[in-house]
């Protein structure tokens, strides 16, 4: 039986790969420079945040299939903790038009929720804790959401359209 972060880790990675049409955002022609300009540095931002999750999960998914022993995946996941921070960085410095501030706010709780949750998972894969293991948990299943939730305040904008 799959524990409770290696089964959210499954969902997320599975979500990720079959949905992949939230990934490219098409600008309808209503729509003004600024929100043109945003649009292009935020699809950008959600292509490299969807790369790196990729990149990640495929070496969780060696750590899982015992290619990886702990030690290894703990220092596999330090490597990549400052890649997601750079990600926040980069989304905090987006400057959305105003009816989008809510959706750039939302992804950049995703993105934070995401480095959390491999923290955690760090932290599991060191100390067998079972509190961190359900953490790393909660902040993957709160990415997701505010990911979608995200994606959603943008499609309801009416300023552009998600497509595959």
């Amino acid at each position: 039986m799959l524990t409770s972060p290696l089964l959210i880790g499954l969902v997320f990675t599975i979500v990720t790969f079959v949905y992949p049409s939230q990934l490219s955002l098409a600008q309808n022609t209503a729509s003004s420079q600024p929100a043109a300009s945003f649009v292009n540095s935020f699809e950008k931002l959600v292509k490299d945040a969807h790369n790196l999750t990729q990149s990640y999960q495929n070496e969780v998914g060696k750590w899982k299939t015992h290619h990886y022993d702990n030690k290894t995946m703990i220092s596999i996941t330090n490597n990549y903790l400052p890649k997601y921070e750079n990600l926040i960085n980069e989304s905090k410095t987006l400057q959305p038009p105003k009816e989008f501030q809510n959706a750039t706010d939302l992804y950049t709780k995703s993105l934070v929720s995401e480095l959390q949750s491999n923290m955690h998972f760090r932290n599991y894969l060191v100390t067998n804790n079972s509190t961190e293991n359900r953490l790393s948990s909660k902040f993957l299943s709160d990415a997701f959401n505010y990911e979608i939730n995200s994606f959603g305040a943008l499609r309801s904008s009416g300023s552009f359209t998600v497509v595959p």
